[in-house]
């Protein structure tokens, strides 16, 4: 038998660049760019949660799509596509009803990207060997590229960070047609099989519930950087240079990852990095000069470098490979899903009824402490539970 063609180092690293050069944009400036449209903080915060929303239902469906076709990179060619598409309107619209419509239309494609391709890349490392973290750190250098050029030569954040988004986006919907891969296709998954999982294996219940209290603690930061900075009376480049700089000690984490990834379980890592995020964000809470805010943007290399590769890490260890897109789907509908839903919505009305930024970021830091407690739960096993097809029907 002619073994399954799997998508190659380049093509993957590429699209990972592209991608998360689009996000270098939309991440830390598109709050800025909604808020310059007139829209308060409250409306700003609705349409940023749409994405997470939109994480609740479509990641797990694109996944279960993926796994039972088994064509993963079409599949992923196809939510690109659609990603390019629906973002593009946002260079003409500019009321709040035509940003609801155009916003949770990209987010229903853009949502499943980074799951998509994270299961695409964890094929290709277990088929070809090589590590998960340095192709993901491609993502992380064009999230550094994109942020820190466009902060620093941006006199202010308007239309043109839309402009950039779309041109990386386009961009991406063409390189994704060099991705190649072949999933398994001998076992027909459960359409539920994201929900199965959750219900038979408790450690990722722990797991989630833990990357959830992150993901809303992550919220002000995700969501309100620019204008928190911005209110405080500091120009756009200090929002790029804390973008960079974050993602550069995040890259610097993920390039290091393999070296003691074999050594400390996924459990103890991710214990770390909610600990070292709680004092992120305790900082966060304290300063108002440009210096120490963006000196604070070193410990991004455990607020998001650790986490996510441990996250994953943990995710992959006990999922089949044959549910390997529905099983980062499930992790990324419930911390992506739920924990921005409930992050985003809470951060938009926070910052108006608490004051302004440092306040949100002392309730971040409390949050990871619990998320920090919570992630010990799980046990330190490693073995991959079994398929679904082994697990018996709960009975009425």
């Amino acid at each position: 038998m002619t073994p399954p063609q799997v998508a190659g180092r380049v093509p993957l690293a590429g699209f990972y660049l592209l991608y998360f050069g689009s996000v270098g944009i939309t991440l830390p400036f598109l709050p800025a760019y909604l808020r310059s449209l007139a829209l308060s903080t409250t409306q700003v915060g609705v349409l940023l949660a749409l994405s997470p929303l939109a994480s609740l239902v479509a990641p797990p469906l694109w996944g279960h799509l993926a796994d039972r076709t088994g064509r993963l990179s079409r599949v992923l060619t196809v939510i690109a596509l659609g990603t390019a598409l629906c973002f593009a309107p946002l260079l003409s619209v500019d009321t709040f009803p035509a940003l609801l419509v155009t916003l949770a239309a990209y987010a229903c494609f853009a949502s499943s990207v980074t799951p998509m391709v994270d299961s695409l890349a964890l094929i290709h490392v277990a088929r070809t060997g090589g590590s998960y973290a340095h192709l993901r750190l491609f993502g992380s250098l064009g999230f550094i590229l994109s942020s820190t050029s466009f902060g620093l030569l941006a006199q202010r954040v308007d239309r043109s960070a839309i402009v950039v988004a779309v041109a990386f986006l386009t961009a991406l919907s063409v390189w994704s047609l060099l991705l190649n891969s072949q999933t398994p296709r001998g076992v027909t998954p459960h359409p539920l099989a994201g929900l199965r999982l959750l219900r038979e294996h408790k450690d990722l219940r722990w797991l989630l519930a833990a990357t959830c209290l992150h993901w809303i603690a992550c919220a002000p930061y995700n969501g309100m950087l620019a204008i928190h900075i911005l209110a405080l009376g500091l120009p756009p480049s200090v929002v790029g240079l804390s973008a960079g700089l974050g993602v550069a000690a995040e890259v610097a984490a993920m390039f290091l990852y393999p070296r003691f990834a074999e050594r400390i379980a996924p459990r103890h890592l991710l214990c770390i990095a909610f600990v070292l995020s709680a004092l992120r964000w305790g900082g966060m809470a304290l300063v108002s000069s440009p210096i120490p805010l963006v000196a604070l943007n070193l410990l991004h290399a455990a607020t998001f470098g650790i986490f996510y590769v441990s996250a994953v890490a943990f995710v992959a260890r006990r999922v089949p490979e044959h549910l390997r897109a529905s099983g980062q789907g499930l992790y990324t509908a419930v911390t992506i899903g739920i924990g921005g839903l409930i992050g985003y919505t809470s951060v938009g009305a926070g910052y108006s009824l608490l004051g302004g930024g440092h306040a949100l970021f002392a309730v971040a830091g409390g949050l990871d402490i619990l998320a920090a407690v919570l992630v010990l739960q799980a046990s330190s096993a490693t073995a991959p539970i079994p398929p679904l097809e082994t697990i018996p029907p709960s009975r009425p």
